[in-house]
């Protein structure tokens, strides 16, 4: 039996008003990692519940890979010469000789994980909780990010909002339930979506 996207909000409040919530039945040494994916038709709905339950818990540290890439883009100073290169040139160009070599993303030690680490202690007294996916995409995908952040987060657990489809069985990350990313096996659905929605 499915559950509503109601009763799996609800779940995730409760699981995302104390960090213990995710910590419970954890073997030592296992990944914390979650990922929450739901019809990216609700995403303003998602995001709404999302940031109630941000305002409602301070162990949450929430990022946002949208605005993180903005911010990175504004202060190294490009964000305006990126908006007029937009116009002029493809976006497969813009991705392989701008925003990859600028975000290095591939590489451990880039700017985006940078601020991860910045940002949260690794203490196991926060949630790291990951959301923008769909708007970052394709210039930060979600399982370049997860993979990177195990060298990060060890203790702190880490929840993901993937506007899509994600099977733990087969590892599949399915951005926008179309658009099919690079296997990630390690983390765990948060609340199972099921197949009727």
């Amino acid at each position: 039996m499915s559950l509503t996207l109601n009763q799996r909000l609800e779940i995730l409040r409760t699981k995302l008003s104390n960090v213990n919530n995710l910590n419970k039945n954890n073997v030592g040494g296992d990944m914390k990692f979650f990922i929450f994916d739901f019809n990216p038709k609700d995403e303003m709905r998602v995001r709404d519940e999302v940031q109630k339950a941000i305002n409602a818990n301070a162990e949450i540290v929430s990022f946002d890979l949208y605005q993180m890439m903005l911010e990175i883009i504004k202060e190294n100073g490009y964000f305006e010469t990126i908006k007029n290169m937009e116009s002029e040139y493809e976006k497969e160009l813009l991705l392989e000789e701008v925003f990859q070599p600028m975000l290095a993303l591939e590489q451990t030690g880039n700017e985006i994980l940078n601020r991860f680490g910045q940002r949260v202690a690794d203490d196991g007294k926060h949630i790291v909780l990951i959301n923008g996916v769909g708007k970052a995409y394709p210039v930060i995908r979600s399982h370049t990010i997860l993979n990177n952040l195990q060298s990060i987060f060890k203790r702190n657990p880490v929840v993901m909002m993937y506007p899509g489809r994600f099977s733990a069985r087969k590892g599949h990350l399915k951005l926008f339930d179309r658009l099919l990313d690079d296997n990630y096996y390690r983390a765990t659905p948060i609340i199972e979506r099921g197949e009727d929605y």
